[in-house]
């Protein structure tokens, strides 16, 4: 396997860290970019036949490196498998791997077909290097408005993708983890179904998710929500994305357990969350008491509105 996973919540610059899965005759020359441009960067991008590209804010993305072989990829893979593609087969048949650091690897190219027995990754066309940064801070100007005591109340947090509501989630999990911003700190169960708010690697979070925090990574959501309720006492539980008949289930099983959710779920507004038949039954059963629009402009993370469970805007909106 990759090298020996880590909490990784550290201060090495987002290039040392996928250093060691890069391909050397393409690490080589990334070695030389500006440590300004990985400051900025989201996103590196590897396709056979193509040059390689920086994706850095906005989507913006330059040309950093020569055209792409099959061999370069080849060897990137080797390096983000440890030299031993089986023993990472569960996580390959995902799509992708996540590195120390928590930056995640998806990957393109031909795969063996559904229903063949496995689906493995036959030749790899293209690797595409996520970036992930712990960003911490964004939940401050929220918790006093989804709290009550010193205790989170059950908040959802609506948006479209790319307006902060991961990177909000996290925060809010590491301060009702850890007691901040005003909070007591709280026993909480994370169900990271696609590994993008803990960024686990090895089991161990990429990023600082609270010192009581109990990750239970790669898991459907369900099956991790009712897992967390048997075997770990949690009083708060956060997932992503919620959405279906039985995601809905679920949480309200930890809802008549007692326990606080904490979750996300993608729409433009709240009107259209309330037009989602599962999402309806949870507003309807009363179990959030905090519904947060958020918005990409100007940044993402932008608090559009904060509502109670009847529909009462609480607070001024934040900008």
């Amino acid at each position: 396997m990759p090298a020996e996973a880590r909490a990784a919540w550290s201060t090495e610059s987002p290039w040392t860290q996928i250093r060691p899965y890069i391909a050397e005759r393409l690490a080589i020359g990334l070695d030389r970019l500006d440590a300004a441009l990985w400051l900025e960067a989201r996103e590196l991008r590897l396709r056979a036949g193509r040059e390689v590209r920086l994706v850095g804010a906005g989507g913006k993305d330059r040309v950093v490196g020569p055209a792409v072989s099959r061999d370069d990829l080849e060897h990137c893979l080797e390096h983000l498998t440890g030299h031993s593609r089986y023993a990472w087969e569960e996580e390959l048949a995902q799509g992708y791997l996540t590195i120390p650091g928590g930056h995640r690897v998806g990957i393109a190219g031909n795969w063996s077909a559904p229903g063949t027995g496995s689906r493995a990754v036959r030749h790899v066309a293209a690797l595409n290097y996520r970036i992930a940064r712990s960003i911490t801070g964004p939940a401050a100007a929220l918790a006093s408005r989804v709290s009550h005591g010193g205790r989170p109340l059950a908040t959802v947090l609506v948006g479209p993708p790319g307006c902060g509501k991961t990177t909000l989630l996290r925060d809010l999990v590491r301060a009702a983890s850890d007691g901040l911003y005003g909070w007591r700190g709280h026993q909480v169960s994370l169900v990271d179904e696609r590994a993008e708010i803990a960024a686990c690697h090895a089991g161990l979070p990429g990023h600082d998710v609270g010192a009581r925090t109990d990750v239970l990574d790669g898991l459907p959501k369900t099956l991790g929500m009712r897992m967390a309720l048997r075997a770990l006492g949690p009083e708060i539980l956060a997932t992503d994305e919620i959405g279906g008949e039985e995601d809905a289930q679920a949480v309200l099983d930890c809802a008549y357990a007692g326990v606080t959710v904490l979750a996300t779920v993608h729409a433009a507004s709240l009107e259209e969350l309330r037009l989602r038949p599962s999402i309806a039954l949870l507003m309807r059963e009363g179990v959030f008491h905090r519904q947060v629009l958020l918005g990409a402009e100007p940044r993402p993370g932008t608090i559009l509105r904060v509502e109670d469970e009847s529909g009462r805007a609480i607070g001024a909106v934040a900008r």
